[in-house]
């Protein structure tokens, strides 16, 4: 019998063996309260031009929006159904991330941010 390597990450677990390829992976371990939540933000419209808002976000306080370097463009203080004007972000791909009241991140999206010809 091989050895095996165990992955635990907050939402999964990945086994791999060393005598054969093969991973396997197994999403929801132990779901709590919070994880479903994080399942459910959605950000929209998206792509979009002007404006994002988050769906079922009453435990998000702080939005914040990465480029693909990882530098912070623009960050939010959120409250539900909020629109977050994002007309000034050039066109391209984003990362924005939902933290709660705790600065943790609850959830990330990309985001694809179109020209909005202004």
């Amino acid at each position: 019998m091989g050895r095996s390597l165990q992955i635990v990450c907050l939402f999964c677990l990945f086994i791999f063996s060393y005598d054969k390829v093969s991973a396997q992976s197994i999403n929801n371990i132990g779901q709590n309260p919070t994880e479903l939540v994080a399942d459910d933000l959605k950000v929209f419209p998206n792509p979009t031009t002007d404006y994002i808002q988050i769906s079922n976000s009453t435990n998000i306080k702080k939005v914040v929006i990465y480029n693909m370097f990882g530098k912070e463009v623009k960050s939010y203080f959120h409250y539900a159904n909020a629109l977050h004007d994002v007309s000034e972000i050039k066109a391209g791909m984003y990362i924005v991330k939902m933290l709660d009241e705790k600065n943790k991140v609850v959830k990330s999206v990309k985001l694809n941010k179109t020209y909005s010809g202004v």
